[in-house]
């Protein structure tokens, strides 16, 4: 058993390209598994660690159920029996001079100190001497702020600088460490009040208390109490289809780079079997010639899941801060820290590494063992018995993709189902790329033989009858194309979607304030409405509440002026809905009707100021504001509801036939920047909104490029293993008179032709993946509509990476056999 494993080993220095080209296939399938799940978890990691922070030691969370609360409340929480300790907070989002937002947290350092220590001391820790004067300015100076340390450095800033904000100009007074990493700012309460023109406002008060219950009995009306666990829960769930998604792409790179290690350990076995037949012949046994194979394979496991942990770390670190910055700009703001290096890291890449190797190994190392050794003395499998296994394969295919349509027609309401559906539907269609090529061999000869005549006829047979070989490269190379070709048709359709979105309810022709730090002081509203000439300004306030125990948001607008200027998509009906809306109804987002079966007619009950409230549903529109979930209502029944008169933005409407529209939007601007409110054209905020869609869809794209790579690895396997195997047959053609450039032209040509066939295949598979993840996966991810789009980008992208990847692919090869072919002989007949 050891001289049978020892002459195993020795083939690996021998032939240490091909070897090498193994290693590296199952280090990028494997770092591909780790990069994405350590960047997931990294982010959403960050994510817990500044919620936690931010709530400090808090035991609860108090509240109004929309708007800032009145500070006055404060002198009754201190007799409160109940609470033991409590501290006002302002939270808001700042926007800097470079247009970065980042969230300043307006504190009593006093009262705060129970319930976030780290924080509170900040002003005061380790001063002495002349520094307590700076201590007592973050009291006495308005505009005297502390830096949260990573923030100063990126800014360049220190002790004594001036930070230049939207809002002014902030003395920095010093600099304070944040473990949770998020970008903050500190400043004192009654300083933040002003500088955000909040006066004897808060927005919320978290509480230490002794007594749940007797609190909440007393508080309840006109209030939200939420515990941790609560509170936690719901940004957990704030979160939750994002996460979702991440776990989704991270299923989606194991799922290819099984594929890669697959075809590495499958060429490992297969590009053997003529050692393993003279070892036969000497008297090895097929048990010994097995535990040989697996002692390789195990080798390239291992060592490809320690390679691939390191490459799957360093890459993680590039991931982690593109999922940040979309996290920040959907959710929270948001400056992920990676994952340090742990043990568990090299420790899970040597379980994808191996468990992919092994289960890649299987099948063509039980035929191995089985085959008569005077058979597998040839060199290479039989073109029949390859193409029985085909047909066996193409079976199975058939029978999981069945298994995957009834999945997805009659279980598929949930999303992980869902999942396992699209998983095995994609894996089918790659079972059934084998007999495919069977069939189209006619094509691709003539095809090839056009570009290369007799070359490309040979190189067309190669292809079909090493089927054991190239099959398995063109199916990964397949699945990573139709995963280009459907992520790209997806992000396309969602993009294009959006802007029909876009175009039918954010009709307005300036909006003013979008930025999350600023209001719009109903005296600018109501001087904007005086201008001559504008035919309608539409308010628009938003506020998360809880509805069922789920995190949704209400919205108040003008109805009269959406009636007007407005063309909403209804899901069902038109604009006749406003007029019930004027009069107190409500309209719902298509994700809000599907996550709770509200439809119109229909009635929910929203927590009010005064008590629990009923509305009736008018209709159901598209919305890709939110994915929790928006009902929206008019100006006046949200008032009457909460008794919150804040207004978030505006939006101006000039009446289409008005000839000074020009003038009248600068006049709007000019008053709204003498104000400090940001103003945007229609064009400007739209391309804001796509802005953050793109940065959002970042991580899909990262993913696209991956599969990408990996896919180039297995071409690039497939034909080092033939040109390895096909010393003979080279010998032949050397024999027949071939030329060198004859020989390369031939290696070429098969590349262009499996990545041909990989381009066909995962053209038709790429659609229906798209419309898979438009129609199922995207519905139940987020419960709303998009509507498919048929672009020819994708495709004309990813035919382009095909041909580069195929002919990269080859280059090695034709390398050597420039440098091999004409030394090669006819060594035995």
């Amino acid at each position: 058993m050891r001289t049978v494993t020892r002459s195993f080993l020795r083939y690996l220095y021998r032939r240490r390209s091909l070897s090498l080209l193994q290693l590296l296939g199952i280090a990028c399938g494997v770092a591909a598994v780790i990069g994405m799940a350590l960047s997931a978890q990294s982010a959403l990691s960050s994510f817990s660690q500044a919620v936690e922070f931010l709530r400090g030691k808090s035991s609860h969370t108090l509240e109004r159920l929309a708007g800032p609360i009145n500070e006055a409340i404060l002198r009754d929480l201190v007799g409160d029996p109940a609470v033991a300790s409590f501290a006002p907070v302002v939270e808001r989002r700042l926007k800097l001079a470079n247009g970065d937002l980042v969230r300043l947290l307006g504190i009593d350092p006093f009262l705060d100190r129970a319930i976030r220590p780290e924080i509170s001391r900040a002003p005061f820790a380790g001063r002495s001497g002349g520094e307590r004067e700076d201590s007592l300015a973050f009291l006495t100076d308005e505009r005297a702020v502390l830096l949260e340390e990573n923030l100063a450095r990126e800014l360049g800033l220190v002790k004594g600088s001036v930070l230049n904000t939207l809002r002014g100009r902030l003395k920095v007074i010093g600099i304070f460490p944040n473990p949770s990493g998020e970008p903050l700012i500190l400043m004192d309460i009654a300083h933040a009040q002003k500088l955000l023109e909040l006066p004897g406002k808060i927005d919320h008060v978290d509480l230490i208390l002794t007594d749940e219950s007797g609190f909440i009995s007393r508080w309840q009306e006109g209030y939200r109490i939420q515990s941790k666990r609560q509170r936690q829960e719901t940004f957990g769930a704030m979160v939750g289809a994002f996460r979702l998604n991440l776990e989704a792409l991270s299923l989606m790179a194991l799922f290819v780079s099984v594929f890669l290690i697959y075809n590495t350990a499958m060429f490992a076995v297969v590009s053997r079997r003529r050692d393993a037949g003279i070892l036969r012949s000497l008297g090895a046994s097929r048990g010994e010639v097995a535990r040989a194979f697996l002692a390789e394979i195990a080798l390239f496991g291992i060592l490809g899941g320690l390679l691939g942990s390191v490459f799957g770390y360093l890459l993680s670190r590039a991931l982690t801060d593109i999922i940040g910055g979309t996290i920040s700009s959907l959710y929270f703001f948001l400056r992920p820290t990676s994952m340090p290096w742990s043990w568990w890291i090299p420790a899970a890449g040597v379980c994808v590494g191996l468990g992919a190797s092994l289960l890649g190994s299987l099948l063509p190392l039980l035929e191995l063992t089985l085959v008569d050794p005077v058979l597998t003395l040839r060199g290479r499998s039989g073109n029949r018995e390859s193409r029985r296994w085909v047909w066996l394969v193409a079976l199975a295919g058939v029978f999981i993709l069945v298994a995957s349509i009834i999945v997805l027609a009659f279980f598929s309401k949930q999303i992980y189902v869902a999942y396992i559906g699209v998983f095995g539907f994609l894996f089918g269609l790659s079972l059934l790329t084998g007999v495919i090529m069977v069939l189209a061999h006619p094509l691709l000869r003539r095809l090839l033989g056009a570009m290369g005549k007799l070359p490309g006829r040979i190189a067309a047979g190669n292809i079909i009858q090493n089927l054991g070989r190239t099959g398995v490269a063109v199916a990964a190379f397949m699945v990573a194309l139709s995963l280009s070709i459907g992520l790209g048709s997806m992000i396309g359709s969602f993009r294009e979607s959006l802007i029909w979105w876009m175009g039918s309810q954010l009709r307005g022709d300036m909006y003013i304030s979008n930025a999350s730090d600023m209001e719009v002081p109903e005296d600018f509203y109501a001087e904007i409405r005086s201008i001559p000439g504008i035919g309608g300004v539409d308010t628009y306030r938003k506020v998360p509440v809880l509805y069922r125990g789920r995190t949704v948001y209400v919205a108040g607008i003008k109805a009269d002026v959406l009636q007007r200027f407005a063309r909403f998509g209804w899901v069902a009906g038109g604009d006749t809905h406003w007029e019930a809306v004027k009069k107190g109804d409500v309209i719902v987002s298509e994700s809000f009707a599907r996550s709770f079966a509200a439809g119109p007619g229909s009635e929910i009950t929203l927590e009010g100021a005064a008590g629990p409230v009923r509305l009736r549903i008018e209709g159901v529109f598209y919305d890709y504001s939110t994915e929790h979930g928006l009902v929206m209502m008019d100006r006046d029944t949200y008032i009457g509801l909460y008794g919150d008169r804040t207004i978030n933005s505006i939006a101006v409407f000039i009446d289409p036939a008005e000839p000074r529209r020009k003038q009248i939007l600068d006049d709007v601007r000019s008053r709204a920047l003498s104000r400090g409110l940001p103003a945007f054209t229609r064009e400007q905020f739209h391309s804001n909104i796509l802005e953050v869609f793109d940065s959002t869809f970042a991580v899909t794209r990262s993913m696209r490029v991956i599969a990408i790579v990996i896919a180039f690895f297995g071409i690039t396997g497939a034909l080092m293993t033939l040109f390895i195997e096909r010393q003979r047959d080279f010998g032949i053609l050397r024999a027949l008179g071939f030329s060198t450039g004859q020989v390369a032209g031939m290696t070429l040509l098969e590349a262009i032709g499996m990545g041909l066939v990989s381009f066909v295949l995962s053209s038709g598979v790429g659609t229906v993946l798209a419309i898979l993840l438009i129609r199922v996966i995207n519905l139940r991810s987020f419960n709303w509509t998009i509507f498919y789009y048929p672009d020819w980008q994708p495709y004309a992208l990813t035919a382009a990476t095909a041909l580069a990847a195929s002919v990269g692919a080859a280059l090695y090869p034709i390398w050597k056999v420039h440098r091999t072919y004409p030394q090669m002989q006819i060594r035995e007949e």
